[in-house]
């Protein structure tokens, strides 16, 4: 995983040199990848800034609500190059909204960066810009994922068993 972190680092670097990107990590999954990825950058591009993006359609499920709750800084985008940084892409429906509102919001641009693409759950006709790696259609957790809030701080991507995730899903 941190290889494929500091590739990607060293990509982006190089895509937005110049450009003052404004790197953007939907909350909460994918803060954890962005500060590796943030440090990972090579070079790191002139007056980057970091605005967070709070983006919500799990809450304690295991499957999307078909609606995402959005809330980011407009100002602070405005006539920006914007990367938006998530761990994981599956249904495609949180980057897919998150990016529409930032374009409405009058960005330069707007792309994506993922920790893991699972493709197989996709919803909507969306696929993320750049991907560090490929995920199996399985229930994962770690980097920032999590079920129900826990194993989020796991420094390591797991395939969670059934037992786990019920005991996450039950859980105070």
């Amino acid at each position: 995983m941190a290889e494929k972190v500091v590739e990607m680092g060293k990509l982006l670097g190089k895509t937005y040199e110049g450009k003052a990107p404004v790197l953007m990590p939907i909350l909460k999954g994918g803060f954890i990848f962005a500060a590796d990825l943030i440090r990972a950058l090579d070079p790191c591009p002139e007056d980057l800034v970091v605005e967070f993006v709070s983006a919500r359609s799990y809450g304690a499920r295991t499957e999307t609500s078909g609606t995402v709750q959005v809330s980011f800084d407009a100002e602070a985008v405005a006539g920006r190059h914007c990367l938006m940084v998530d761990d994981l892409c599956d249904s495609g429906l949180t980057l897919l909204t998150v990016r529409d509102q930032l374009l409405a919001a009058g960005t330069a641009s707007v792309a994506s960066v993922v920790l893991l693409d699972k493709r197989a759950r996709r919803k909507v006709s969306y696929d993320p810009d750049f991907v560090c790696l490929d995920c199996p259609n399985q229930w994962v957790a770690g980097m920032g994922m999590d079920t129900n809030q826990r194993y989020r701080s796991m420094d390591y991507v797991a395939v969670l068993k059934p037992e786990a995730i019920q005991k996450a899903m039950h859980s105070a």
